[in-house]
């Protein structure tokens, strides 16, 4: 299955091709080109819905310094799944 050129991740700033996915055993184009990035817009969301602190600026701080290491990858699977990962 060809992905057309311009079918690139969802996240801000990352120029990868989507990962594909099955579904019903079709591989299909999903949204984001790994765990990391869709793992990354979950985190902006919700910092986004909470309401503005010194904290939750802090947070999006953190959150500029992933999406620095995100975008400086050259391969998208350099980064695994950022929330809910064996950190063993």
């Amino acid at each position: 299955m060809n992905i057309p050129e311009d079918n690139i991740c969802a996240r801000d700033g990352c120029g990868f091709h989507v990962a594909l996915v099955m579904v019903a055993d079709m591989a299909m184009p999903g949204r984001w080109c790994g765990e990391a990035c869709a793992d990354y817009e979950w985190l902006r969301r919700g910092l986004a819905a909470m309401e503005p602190t010194a904290e939750t600026a802090a947070l999006y701080g953190n959150l500029r310094g992933v999406a620095d290491v995100l975008d400086a990858r050259t391969d998208p699977t350099q980064v695994g799944p950022l929330v809910g990962g064996d950190a063993g």
